[in-house]
């Protein structure tokens, strides 16, 4: 009896030192990120599970590229954003709409937008009283003057535009790049 126990002892530490040595570059190169929330909507859905590549094995000569995916830091809070302008581009939003360097955005992934919900003391979200509208949640259309994005910094913001912060971004405050 204790040969067996043996045996499964020494396989079962084989399996756990295997998994060890596999694992182990594997979780400080890439690690698993949960989404949260409705902001990268239709790319990932809320509570999606993401493997993402850490920017500190992205290489010193990485630098963020227009339209990747990347999770950020954000008040201790990892949040997937897609990256719109980088370092010397000119962002501006007209009647919800981006522009970038005066034109206006054309990317696969925008849905909506962007805006905000008018909401009263209670967190409530507003609505019209009378009218073609009435009934309907109050949400207006954001105008943001342009302004240019500084060095070491990128803009971001969701792919679900109506329901996602956004704004510029220090670089430094990218975790990693999605891989999906």
């Amino acid at each position: 009896m204790s040969g067996i126990k043996n045996i499964l002892k020494n396989k079962v530490f084989r399996v756990c030192a295997l998994l060890i040595i596999v694992l182990f570059p594997f979780t400080s190169q890439y690690r698993f990120v949960k989404t949260v929330g409705p902001s990268m909507q239709p790319t990932l859905k809320d509570g999606e599970w993401v493997v993402i590549e850490r920017k500190s094995f992205l290489g010193k000569d990485w630098s963020p590229r227009r339209f990747h995916n990347v999770v950020i830091e954000n008040d201790h809070e990892n949040l997937s954003k897609r990256i719109i302008g980088l370092p010397g581009d000119i962002i501006e939003i007209k009647e919800g709409l981006i522009y970038l360097n005066e034109r206006k955005l054309q990317d696969p992934f925008g849905r909506g937008k962007i805006g905000f919900y008018l909401v009263d003391e209670n967190d409530s979200n507003l609505r019209y009283w009378s009218g073609p509208k009435a009934g309907e949640v109050i949400f207006e259309l954001l105008d943001q003057n342009a302004e240019k994005v500084p060095e070491g910094h990128v803009w971001v913001i969701g792919d679900n535009r109506t329901d996602s912060w956004f704004g510029m971004l220090p670089i430094k405050n990218i975790v990693g790049k999605v891989l999906y």
